[in-house]
């Protein structure tokens, strides 16, 4: 078994934003870390970019990483209201450029189809509402 530090992308600090923690995981290989770090929690685990870098280490800085981790305070928020209250917590705040790389993608032909066939079923329930409304007067 060897030891490894993980750096992952961290969520729940506000829309389009993350945070980068390193995380110390034992693990026969490094895709099989980066695996295992990604099922933490806090991790953003459906992002293709989750895990930034891996790197194998010894047993003294995995000990001393576990220690950090256990003293940081992000990682033992239970709500936001608590994370508010860390010192110089905004500072460690990034932007997350999977978000921003998603909103700014071109629309797919095929969605462009689905919302033009949703509104004509919507135009269509909306002049049955009025002609129905109109009979009852």
């Amino acid at each position: 078994m060897k030891l490894f530090k993980v750096e992952a992308k961290c969520g729940h600090v506000g829309k389009g934003k993350c945070i980068y923690i390193w995380f110390p995981v034992k693990a026969e290989s490094a895709a099989e870390a980066a695996a295992k770090a990604r099922e933490y929690k806090r991790v953003k685990h459906h992002h293709k970019d989750a895990i930034r870098e891996v790197c194998e280490i010894s047993y003294i800085e995995y000990l001393e990483l576990q220690l950090s981790n256990s003293q940081d305070g992000y990682l033992q928020c239970k709500n936001i209201q608590q994370q508010r209250l860390l010192k110089d917590f905004e500072q460690r705040i990034e932007a997350d450029l999977f978000l921003l790389s998603k909103q700014n993608r071109s629309t797919h032909k095929r969605d462009v189809i689905f919302i033009l066939k949703k509104s004509k079923i919507q135009a269509r329930d909306t002049s049955l509402q009025i002609k129905e409304a109109a009979s009852m007067i």
